[in-house]
């Protein structure tokens, strides 16, 4: 990959932690979910929901289908792919 490539990678992947945790952190509100609350209803570490929050990690597949599932939305809308 070259030096280019890999920078647009970054900035799509950027825009898509930001998107999740943005979408994420409305849902919550949404529900009144601390995130407390919404790791032990879905069985996610309370520190790993906050480190998505703080845009520092991105959840992997599996995270992403079951809180897509809770409420009721698609992995895409949660990515920022669909409105």
């Amino acid at each position: 990959m070259t030096h280019l490539g890999h920078n647009n990678y970054m900035n799509k992947y950027e825009i898509v932690v930001d998107a999740f945790a943005e979408r994420l952190r409305d849902l919550m509100e949404e529900k009144n979910l601390s995130i407390k609350k919404f790791a032990s209803l879905i069985n996610i570490p309370r520190t790993t929901i906050n480190s998505w929050l703080l845009k520092i990690k991105s959840p992997n597949i599996h995270y992403l289908c079951d809180i897509a599932d809770y409420f009721g939305v698609t992995a895409d809308y949660l990515l920022g792919r669909e409105d």
